[in-house]
């Protein structure tokens, strides 16, 4: 029993988001392409910050940050008012950020070959893309972005590194993305932000997670100065 406990847990990625891996049998399946999608303002990228922190300092799972919406310095400062200081993870060779915010179309190819040697040369285990939706944009041709995406898929498979591909979706909307995305995709988180009389509250659903006994209900998201946590939906 205790050997078919072990090599379950080796299997599973724990996120370091409070509330989380209890919803989805300890963590996200290694090696797995998770989809964060949501409004803007719904806490995706300190879910994503969280994500890769935990793993790189409390795990030993170095993580790459490919950055196509943030520039790092912001990054950095923002993230450390959370307790999140990847200053350190980064001069330990633990974490590595790669602002590419002006990648065109043609450079694309060539920024995955790097975040790829980034990988390899830190040995992660774990990446976070931001976002999928602003990479997107580069390509001329929706095909493109799909075709890229598969082949990333392929390789976090290859490589156990599990991804963290961030989308954004206007307030509102219910389309992932381009729409293939989530066919793509092993699990998807929905983070949103809705208007109620007493004001506007952020939630999160797991609508997919292969080879996942996962909770299926709304929880609260609740953002303090010691992160991200999911709490049980209260109407």
């Amino acid at each position: 029993m205790k050997v078919q406990l072990k090599n379950v847990l080796s299997n599973r990625v724990p996120t370091g988001i409070t509330g989380l891996d209890g919803l989805i049998e300890g963590g996200f399946p290694r090696g797995s392409l998770i989809l964060l999608a949501g409004s803007p303002g719904s806490g995706k990228s300190i879910a994503s910050a969280h994500f890769i922190y935990h793993g790189a300092k409390n795990l030993d799972e170095n993580g790459v940050y490919l950055s196509f919406a943030e520039r790092r310095d912001f990054f950095f400062s923002n993230m450390k008012r959370f307790g999140l200081d990847f200053e350190v993870l980064e001069s330990e060779d633990r974490f590595k950020f790669l602002d590419v915010m002006t990648a065109r179309e043609e450079a694309t190819s060539s920024t995955f070959d790097m975040a790829i040697s980034e990988i390899l040369e830190i040995n992660a285990t774990r990446l976070v893309v931001d976002s999928f939706s602003a990479m997107a944009q580069a390509f001329k041709m929706r095909i493109d972005a799909r075709i890229i995406l598969h082949m990333l898929n392929k390789l976090m498979h290859h490589t156990s590194c599990t991804t963290l591909l961030l989308v954004e979706i206007p307030t509102g909307s219910r389309t992932f993305g381009s729409g293939f995305e989530e066919f793509v995709a092993d699990g998807i988180i929905h983070f949103e932000t809705v208007n109620e009389n007493e004001g506007i509250r952020k939630r999160a659903v797991i609508r997919k997670m292969r080879n996942t006994n996962h909770n299926q209900n709304y929880m609260n998201i609740v953002i303090s100065n010691e992160g991200i946590s999911l709490m049980p939906y209260v109407t």
